[in-house]
């Protein structure tokens, strides 16, 4: 099953796709069994109950919208924490890390949900950089709560995946530089509005996809590929991961609660702007395509940010791109 979001930013209202073009809204169909319909986290957090209720419904046609008609918001509008994992595809980890040894545990850092936007919500570009970067990642919802979860148990608190753009501004992400590691500042370099495009649907567990790479039914290995402007820029397999699903979520878990909700960024393959000779970043106008084995397509126009709605003059500061 495919959940989606469907709504204008921060009124998005949760349903699923009874097939590419229909989507059944989940609050009518909720409601009268006095379950919550309006909120995807409520909803992944009921799932075991929601599901046959849904699919029960699914063609009754009095609830349904056509998707042409109505905005896709991102599937998990409101997530309670964004955590993204670095380093996580060897060649990609080469790139940034050079000589230095490749990370022994998943290296972490959280992305501000603010950041979180829909498949195909313009890519805001802010004044304050000029390495403006993409990362297509493969995303996993948590579905079910869970501290310290065991590697053999990670996938039962999965409620699906979904494909998203780690984007980040590389110039204002380096802070001080990379021998200064203090003065990162990889809040605010990946933190931006529109810094992180998910969907368009999130592919629940219960749905199994085929394997392009071997035609097994199977959910790995997926391919991620991502391209600029009809340009092929990255093309990996979720296969190459240097820590696999079940491992993050063991790992994160001994940090932190794990919620209904939250989502794990799992690492991006290589072919970002900054790897290629000479780099190539990301400017007004440019187009971002990308897919991931059965999750659909993203797609992303860059658009300079508007300043002048905020009734304030902004300053750049001058950085050296990494």
């Amino acid at each position: 099953m495919r959940i989606v979001s469907f709504g204008g930013p921060g009124g998005e209202q949760p349903g699923v796709l009874v097939d590419d073009h229909t989507i059944l809204p989940l609050a009518p169909v909720l409601a009268p069994f006095g379950l919550p319909g309006a909120d995807t986290t409520h909803i992944l957090a009921l799932w075991p109950t929601v599901r046959p209720l849904v699919e029960a419904a699914l063609h009754d046609t009095r609830h349904h919208i056509a998707r042409a008609d109505v905005r896709l918001g991102p599937p998990v509008p409101r997530p309670g924490k964004v955590i993204a994992v670095g380093f996580n595809y060897p060649m990609h980890s080469n790139a940034v890390l050079g000589h230095l040894t490749a990370p022994t545990e998943p290296v972490l850092f959280l992305k501000l949900p603010g950041s979180v936007c829909g498949p195909y919500d313009p890519l805001i570009k802010p004044p304050e950089t000029a390495a403006l970067d993409y990362e297509l990642e493969l995303a996993v919802v948590i579905g079910r709560a869970g501290r310290r979860i065991a590697p053999a148990d990670a996938l039962d608190h999965v409620a699906g995946h979904m494909i998203a753009n780690d984007v980040t501004a590389r110039d204002v992400a380096l802070g001080a530089g990379i021998h200064s590691p203090l003065q990162m500042q990889l809040v605010r370099g990946k933190g931006f509005p529109s810094f992180c495009a998910t969907g368009p649907w999130l592919r629940m567990r219960d749905e199994r996809v085929v394997d392009e790479h071997d035609g097994s039914p199977d959910t790995e290995p997926l391919r991620l590929r991502l391209s600029v402007n009809g340009q092929a820029r990255q093309d990996g397999w979720s296969s190459d991961m240097l820590f696999d699903v079940p491992t993050l979520i063991a790992s994160i878990s001994n940090t932190m609660d794990l919620l209904p909700g939250d989502v794990i960024l799992t690492g991006t393959p290589s072919g970002c702007g900054f790897e290629l000779d000479p780099p190539s970043y990301l400017v007004d106008g440019d187009e971002i395509r990308g897919t991931i084995t059965g999750l659909g397509e993203l797609c992303q126009r860059v658009t300079d940010e508007d300043t002048t709605r905020y009734g304030i003059p902004v300053t750049t500061t001058a950085r050296t791109p990494s």
